[in-house]
């Protein structure tokens, strides 16, 4: 469970700093590349803005939900480390899922939103703005599917 623990504690600590020193930072909008901009946005919803029109009420289910999913990563994780110790790309998967999930709920908690900072776009066709936490969750999902693939033969 080491792996789990670490990918988890990394993820949600780079994810805290960038969002603190983003978020301290004297800017509104700092042009990195012709396709890269950091930005101060605030996600009422979840992935991609999805949900971003609701009140309390949501964000209190949000955050439930984030809790139950947070506690079956953890369960799945003790799973695959009792049944196959060696299995280390679930294990650290499930430890970015965890961190970065844990890194969004306590924006959500604390903020009612989640705060993101990383505008990809190709001139005026924006991708939604995310934060660090979201590029582990996918990263981690990329990596799992693969698992699977792999596991079942899909991929040789």
């Amino acid at each position: 469970m080491r792996l789990f623990w670490l990918s988890a504690s990394l993820v949600f600590i780079l994810d805290r700093i960038s969002k603190y020193l983003i978020f301290k930072a004297q800017f509104e909008k700092i042009e990195i590349f012709p396709i890269l901009n950091i930005v101060k946005v605030w996600n009422k919803g979840i992935a991609f803005g999805l949900f971003s029109k609701t009140g309390i009420f949501s964000n209190i289910l949000l955050i439930l939900v984030t809790l139950v999913v947070l506690l079956i990563i953890y369960v799945w994780a003790k799973k695959i480390y009792f049944q196959n110790k060696e299995d280390k790309i679930s294990l650290i998967s499930l430890g970015m899922l965890l961190g970065g999930g844990m890194g969004n709920l306590i924006d959500r908690i604390f903020f009612g939103k989640v705060f993101d900072f990383i505008d990809l776009h190709i001139k005026n066709l924006h991708w939604p703005v995310f934060n660090v936490a979201d590029i582990a969750i996918t990263l981690a999902l990329f990596l799992l599917i693969f698992r699977t693939l792999k596991i079942r033969n899909v991929l040789s």
